[in-house]
């Protein structure tokens, strides 16, 4: 009877090495795949949000306000984002009927006490990008991923003390239409991406910018997030390690507010270094530090090499890293005038 040879110590190395080398060149295409399948979803929730833009611009005549800021009482600024105006075109108006709008979107209001705990813990699937760990940074609040344009300065309120122009698409109290997208609605970005902040990442234990890598923003030299609250007129000279941090970004995506729920194109996408913001933007304060609201905050996204951004016409492209920065600044600016097309 003969005997069947077995593997030899060194043919079975042989084969486990060849099985390795096949997992190593199989696996990056893998994950390349499902980044390709997450990044495709991702669009297909800004394009929802492009429809229903386009169906709430068709029965109103304009966009909704980017900042709602609307006194019912002094001092009480019930700061909805545009989010909360197009939950019934995103099939989610008994989300919307859930909100008091009459009570502050974020703060906790004398007038209803209590009101909008609940709803302001209302999860939006269709406006969190799949390619971003789903977590809340900070208690009691939902997060999204698509933040508004503001344009390319640093100012959100028109009535900002500098008189700056607001250049964006959505702003403090805007009724942007197209007609004033004079620029061309397919050259102008309107939504693009944010990341969520992970809490003590870049911050020490006083709650500053400690100078390293970050996903929060800071506050401008001297600003406490309420009443003393300087507007942002010198970057980076007002955004330096030690100032306060704010692990906030993407967080209330029912909120009108910079690194919440607004962007600018004064950077480029993914740009590494700080973003920051300056004035005041809790509900609860008032038009001394509403008018100072500013920033500088760009787009983010987890997707390799740049971000996805809608236009105002609709539709949704994804955007490089290296584009070129004027380019990437006319596309945040909806009259400018700049001789830039989509990239």
């Amino acid at each position: 009877m003969q005997l069947r040879r077995a593997f030899t110590l060194v043919e079975l190395l042989v084969v486990i090495a060849i099985i390795g080398l096949l997992v190593a060149l199989l696996l990056p295409a893998v994950q390349a795949a499902r980044e390709a399948a997450r990044r495709t979803e991702c669009k297909n929730h800004l394009k929802q949000i492009g429809i229903a833009l386009q169906n709430y611009h068709s029965g109103m005549g304009s966009f909704p306000p980017g900042r709602l800021s609307c006194q019912t009482i002094p001092n009480q600024g019930r700061c909805y984002s545009t989010y909360i105006f197009l939950l019934p075109f995103l099939e989610a108006a008994s989300v919307q009927q859930e909100f008091n709008l009459l009570a502050n979107a974020d703060s906790p209001d004398p007038l209803y006490p209590g009101a909008n705990l609940t709803a302001r813990m209302q999860k939006m699937p269709n406006l969190l990008c799949p390619s971003d760990s789903y977590h809340l940074p900070m208690p009691g609040f939902e997060v999204h991923n698509y933040p508004l344009s503001t344009g390319n300065t640093f100012p959100v309120s028109p009535l900002n003390p500098g008189g700056v122009p607001v250049t964006g698409v959505f702003f403090e109290n805007s009724t942007i239409g197209i007609r004033d997208v004079q620029d061309g609605s397919s050259n102008t970005v309107c939504i693009s991406e944010t990341i969520l902040s992970v809490s003590g990442m870049g911050e020490n234990p006083k709650g500053v910018w400690d100078g390293k890598p970050t996903r929060g923003f800071v506050l401008t030299t001297g600003n406490d997030n309420a009443w003393s609250a300087p507007a942002l007129t010198s970057y980076p000279a007002q955004c330096a390690p030690g100032n306060k941090l704010e692990q906030g970004r993407g967080v209330k995506w029912f909120f009108g507010a910079p690194g919440h729920a607004m962007y600018n194109h004064i950077r480029p996408p993914n740009d590494p270094n700080i973003d920051c913001r300056g004035g005041g933007t809790l509900s609860k304060l008032g038009p001394s530090v509403w008018n100072l609201l500013s920033h500088n905050i760009t787009a983010h996204s987890n997707h390799p090499g740049g971000v996805s951004a809608l236009y105002c016409d609709g539709h949704v492209q994804f955007v490089t890293n290296g584009v070129n920065l004027f380019i990437w600044q006319g596309l945040g600016s909806r009259a400018g005038g700049e001789a830039v097309a989509a990239p």
